[in-house]
């Protein structure tokens, strides 16, 4: 308090102690210390909330695949991506995951005279005049995303809208890269796979000229997934942004604590019944699923620990079921596998479980529990809320790497965990 009392005159001082300081029964010196501790508390009142919004935040964005400015532009020209797709006969996302490989999802022409798509050969070959540098308004976006699709397209026929086989994405992104006449090994190649999981960080790429460094952006494969997990969610914010990162991690934090308390009470986790709610269905959504392949595998278990309220079957990016549960509920993985995550700054949260023949979607979780990297089934990744909340139900999707195709996940589900009606 000394140093707010060398900035009071000597002649205010004086008054205060003669007039004041009687009437009020108070030292100056007292007075300034509990206007000093007022201002003090009020200053930690209103920086304390802003500092624990700002830090949770930052600890948010180090979960993202891609940045939150690269989320909003996937969002605001997916309608438009989609359109392109279904035009030139390519999957959904392609669009938007070449316009991240090729310039950053930004607006904005590169200095090589290629736009936003990369089109190297082509205006290489005149085929193309060069794409003046800097920034393009929304229609030349659109004509680009156009142009580079159907180069895509062209490079790569045999793809489809419908198409979802990975090995054939994979080799197609390579090919729009490479050039239709590569040989290389997609799922070695940095342009493809860069960022995928733990062993395809900081690959080597060389590009057309021949420069060979380690790349720090994502491949094409991990921005397909993160792309295709962003749009397959509700749009809807079950909070304000500057609120939703603390409040997740404060959630993911006690789910924590009950993942753990689950564990230890059950220790061992019951066998799944080899009986299952119901033959898989084949229809417009799903495809018939392989009868071969090894048994341990396969999708065992449910998502759910507990027989669920209700089940909705879902077509779109990812078919599968909705799975409601009446209450809070952990979500367990349900098939041996290598577990990948996704997260956007919607509070929007992924999970990728897969195997050599099989991969296994979760959505729609409210956190995180299990870390990215091996799973067994039955390991506890993530909770949902149920009914009545912002995260009710788990999405679950089941994919059939040998037959290629989205599979009905009802017929993967053991008796016992059946939705009503299923």
């Amino acid at each position: 308090m000394e140093a707010l009392v060398k900035f009071i005159p000597a002649w205010l001082q004086e008054w205060i102690q003669v007039y004041l300081s009687p009437t009020l029964r108070l030292e100056v010196r007292r007075l300034l210390e509990i206007l000093g501790r007022g201002v003090l508390d009020t200053i930690l009142f209103l920086t304390l909330p802003i500092t624990l919004s700002y830090s949770s935040q930052s600890i948010w964005q180090t979960r993202y695949t891609l940045t939150p400015e690269q989320q909003q532009q996937v969002q605001q020209w997916a309608s438009v991506a989609n359109l392109i797709a279904y035009k030139e006969d390519v999957p959904p996302v392609v669009p938007l995951v070449l316009w991240y490989k090729e310039g950053g999802l930004r607006a904005e022409n590169p200095a090589n005279c290629e736009g936003i798509m990369g089109l190297y050969t082509a205006v290489r070959t005149g085929q193309y005049p060069c794409f003046p540098p800097g920034p393009i308004e929304p229609r030349e976006v659109r004509y680009q995303l156009e142009l580079g699709t159907r180069i895509f397209k062209d490079y790569c026929p045999q793809v489809t809208y419908t198409t979802t086989d990975p090995e054939v994405l994979k080799r197609c992104y390579l090919t729009y890269n490479a050039g239709p006449h590569s040989r290389s090994d997609p799922n070695r190649s940095a342009y493809v796979m860069n960022g995928y999981d733990a062993a395809h960080q900081n690959m080597v790429h060389t590009d057309v000229e021949g420069r060979a460094y380690r790349l720090q952006v994502l491949g094409a494969w991990p921005v397909h997934l993160a792309i295709q997990a962003q749009l397959s969610h509700s749009d809807v914010l079950p909070a304000p942004l500057a609120l939703l990162a603390p409040a997740m991690l404060m959630q993911e934090g006690l789910d924590r604590l009950w993942s753990y308390q689950e564990t230890t009470r059950l220790s061992i986790a019951p066998a799944p019944t080899l009986e299952r709610c119901r033959t898989p269905q084949v229809n417009e959504c799903f495809g018939a699923p392989s009868a071969e392949g090894r048994a341990d595998l396969r999708p065992s278990r449910s998502p759910l620990q507990h027989p669920p309220l209700a089940g909705s079957l879902v077509c779109g990016l990812l078919p599968g079921v909705e799975l409601l549960p009446a209450e809070p509920a952990l979500v367990v993985a349900p098939l041996d596998g290598v577990l990948m995550r996704y997260a956007d700054q919607s509070g929007k949260l992924a999970v990728l479980i897969e195997n050599d023949e099989w991969s296994v979607w979760l959505l729609g979780l409210r956190s995180y529990i299990a870390a990215p990297g091996p799973v067994t089934a039955g390991t506890i990744v993530g909770a949902v809320s149920g009914a009545g909340s912002d995260w009710p139900a788990v999405h679950y999707t089941v994919y059939d790497k040998r037959q290629a195709a989205f599979v009905d996940p009802l017929g993967f589900l053991p008796v016992g965990a059946c939705p009503p009606e299923s």
